[in-house]
């Protein structure tokens, strides 16, 4: 089976409901992410010690960080090899979703740091198990005159499920267990729509490989790296992780010490600022999703992207004016859109092997994994130095201007 095709003129008639579960899948995915990370974990670190809240959950972060990166790379090659009649990524993503749920009950029943940690820990790594194998079935199953407009709609997944998030945790349960349940409930929901419309074919027989190779002195763990398009794809991919962790860890810093919202509080102001940028995802990932089928290039439109992110973030680091401040964080949402919006594409389009795409897909995530393991580091340094937050924005706009001369590096496959 080509990159990108379905086996059947039966898969390809359930395409379109196939896609619409993924995403729904997808999104759910990050809604139980989102605000677990943001609110329930940050309010459980409090509640075990006020005093040191921010080096506990510090410490889970970069644990849980650690363990995500290991467990997306190992359970996509894992996945790549599973054989049975349920196919080879059904399986993975139905326990990873069950596992999921079980982790939740493991944060609210930690009772010590420790235990909270290893609880993090325990989370990233069922999270992981539902991830690798669903991220793997964007490149299998999405054809590729799809490809732009699925990319679209998954690079909205984050922003959403952090709003969507944040409305939940204020308007639904205000206790931890109850919070918990109900992302719980849409997580399990969602995947067992997906399990029941995905007819992924059964997966008996050993992969077949496209031509033996010597093995490289790194071993095939390493063999994706040998292509010039995954190594500048996973390098830009890594950057603008990067910028974006370095931007969004210290928004509040850089509203309370750089700039403010003159009679507002710091919240309000952060508020604003993220919805200007929630828009301007909206609305370029909107126009991406619906001419999608038009885009045969998407490198131009990474291009813009990181370009925009690098002159947004750059003016926010040298304003002095809460109106400029305002404008320049729109432009970066609008950056922030373009890139998004064909990242899944990219990464699709840079997997040099039909076989692993489940560990070259798990690769591709461990550069979105080490900036969350380097942030939370950040943090504490920052908590002990005194540390301009205009330089952390200055090397955010380092990393854009570098993703943009590394996504020119990107070669269209004939």
């Amino acid at each position: 089976m080509e990159e990108g095709e379905v086996s059947s003129r039966s898969q390809t008639r359930r395409t379109p409901l196939v896609l619409a579960a993924y995403l729904v899948l997808f999104l759910a995915a990050f809604i139980g992410l989102a605000p677990l990370f943001q609110i329930v974990a940050p309010l459980h670190a409090a509640g075990l010690d006020a005093r040191a809240k921010t080096e506990i959950l510090s410490r889970a972060m970069v644990w849980g960080a650690v363990t995500a990166a290991v467990a997306n790379i190992a359970m996509g090659a894992i996945s790549d090899r599973t054989r049975s009649r349920f196919g080879r990524r059904r399986p993975w993503i139905a326990l990873g979703a069950v596992l999921t749920v079980l982790s939740y009950v493991g944060i609210w029943r930690s009772a010590t740091p420790g235990h909270f940690v290893w609880a993090i820990i325990g989370f990233q790594l069922a999270f992981n198990v539902l991830m690798a194998p669903l991220s793997a079935v964007f490149a299998e199953r999405v054809p590729l005159a799809l490809r732009s407009t699925a990319s679209a709609l998954m690079g909205l997944s984050y922003p959403l499920a952090v709003a969507l998030g944040s409305s939940l945790m204020a308007l639904g349960p205000q206790h931890e267990p109850g919070r918990l349940a109900l992302l719980g409930g849409i997580l399990l929901a969602a995947a067992a729509l997906f399990l029941i419309v995905f007819d992924e074919p059964a997966s008996t027989e050993g992969p077949q490989s496209e031509a033996p190779k010597p093995a490289a002195e790194g071993g095939a763990f390493f063999d994706p790296f040998r292509s010039r398009n995954f190594v500048v794809v996973w390098t830009c991919r890594l950057l603008i992780a990067t910028g974006y962790a370095l931007v969004s860890v210290y928004l509040l810093y850089f509203i309370t010490d750089a700039v403010g919202w003159a009679g507002r509080t710091p919240e309000s102001a952060h508020a604003l600022l993220t919805g200007v940028g929630f828009g301007g995802v909206v609305i370029v990932a909107g126009l991406v999703a619906v001419f999608g089928r038009r885009i045969r290039r998407r490198q131009p439109v990474a291009l813009l992207g990181a370009a925009l992110l690098c002159g947004a973030t750059l003016v926010l680091a040298l304003t002095q004016s809460w109106i400029v401040a305002v404008v320049a964080f729109a432009a970066y949402g609008l950056g922030q859109g373009a890139y998004g919006s064909v990242e899944m594409g990219l990464m699709a389009d840079a997997l040099p092997s039909r076989e692993n795409r489940g560990r070259d897909m798990g690769l591709n995530n461990l550069a979105v994994a080490l900036p969350q393991a380097l942030a939370p580091i950040a943090a504490l340094i920052l908590e002990r130095a005194d540390i301009d937050v205009r330089g952390l924005y200055i090397a955010a706009a380092a990393c854009f201007a570098s993703a943009v001369v590394v996504v020119g590096l990107f070669r269209r496959q004939a």
